[in-house]
């Protein structure tokens, strides 16, 4: 073979060389039977921030029937901070009398709970009401001796479970006059009777 190589001519020479080198190529690229296989790179990212730790609340929630003279309420939920949200609640005791139940107001988170408490310089005690958040719902309850100052329709309460039928955070709603009010800029005074709650 020596010999061979010695005579051959230049481009003779460069044949084998070649074929060498295919051969060195095709043996590095192969993988290492012992080796693990590599897992293949994702363009998955690590979750990022879209809001306040209430953002998971955000969204409206529907109560009763559909048709215009039955019992029915609508809860719309705004996170404001890790801590609070902003809300509205607006239910009709349907026929006949049609009474009302609207509240807007902060509150403020315990757990899964929010709670809200406002008291004007008049009322006696002040008007209390508790959302407690499941993923797809939120059960409304108004606080036994604290809702003569909500000042509810007749007996009516917006005591309920409302169901979650958007998770997108709404930028505005609707007052009882039916003037648009903005979540993230609310008017001073639509907040100005809020109260702490107990223990803060």
């Amino acid at each position: 073979m020596l010999k061979q190589l010695l005579s051959c001519s230049p481009a003779c020479l460069a044949r084998p060389l070649l074929v060498l080198a295919a051969s060195l190529v095709g043996c590095t690229s192969q993988p290492d039977s012992n080796q693990t296989p590599k897992e293949p790179a994702t363009t998955a990212r690590q979750p990022t921030a879209t809001g306040p730790a209430t953002a998971q609340y955000a969204g409206q929630y529907w109560w009763g029937k559909t048709a215009g003279e039955e019992p029915s309420g609508l809860l719309t939920v705004y996170p404001e901070s890790d801590s609070t949200v902003l809300f509205q609640v607006d239910a009709n005791g349907g026929a006949p009398a049609y009474h009302l139940a609207n509240v807007l107001g902060r509150a403020t988170l315990r757990g899964k709970t929010a709670f809200y408490f406002a008291k004007a310089p008049e009322d006696e005690k002040g008007c209390r009401l508790r959302i407690a958040f499941t993923p797809d719902a939120a059960t409304v309850a108004s606080v036994p001796g604290y809702t003569q100052d909500c000042l509810f329709g007749g007996s009516f309460t917006p005591d309920g479970t409302y169901q979650r039928i958007s998770r997108q955070a709404p930028a505005y709603v609707l007052d009882s006059a039916g003037d648009t009010l903005r979540f993230a800029k609310l008017p001073p005074e639509q907040l100005q009777n809020e109260q702490p709650l107990p223990g803060q």
